[in-house]
């Protein structure tokens, strides 16, 4: 049976910033989940999320950065998914930015979809904006998760 995971964003580093500059963040990614399914009755379904994520090359400056999504969500059958939770994508030189995800709802396939946006960093991330939409979904068997995510994160 396939599950989901809900998640945030994509992105990553290597190269120095432009003052303001804005990249998309958009496209796909595998991943690990540790996730622990809690079932609520016949009909709902708790999810504590851990999931770990790195962004493939791209040529962005942000190429390479990993990510952390921690959360939590409730599946009920038959009437959708709600879940939120916290992505901190950190680079080479330990800067990172972090932001919160918003599960609001699921796809017909059982995949979580959402918003996500960035509320801080750290270093060259420190005034870090941005944000977007994602689908993500995990196979509780083998912890494998797929991100897919749209939307950008501007640099200041």
């Amino acid at each position: 049976m396939k599950t989901l995971t809900a998640l945030a964003f994509i992105a990553s580093t290597g190269a120095a910033f432009a003052g303001g500059a804005s990249y998309d963040v958009s496209g796909s990614t595998v991943g690990k989940s540790e996730n622990k399914y809690m079932p609520l009755g016949e009909t709902h379904v708790f999810v504590d999320l851990k999931s770990m994520y790195t962004l493939p090359q791209s040529g962005s400056p942000l190429d390479g950065m990993t990510g952390e999504c921690l959360g939590s969500m409730q599946i009920a059958l038959g009437s959708g998914a709600s879940g939120m939770g916290v992505c901190i994508w950190s680079d080479a030189d330990g800067d990172a930015w972090f932001g919160p995800w918003n599960v609001t709802g699921m796809t017909p396939d059982r995949a979580s979809v959402g918003t996500w946006y960035v509320s801080g960093g750290t270093g060259k991330f420190a005034n870090a904006t941005g944000g977007g939409t994602f689908t993500t979904a995990t196979n509780p068997e083998t912890g494998e998760s797929k991100l897919d995510v749209l939307g950008s994160v501007v640099v200041n």
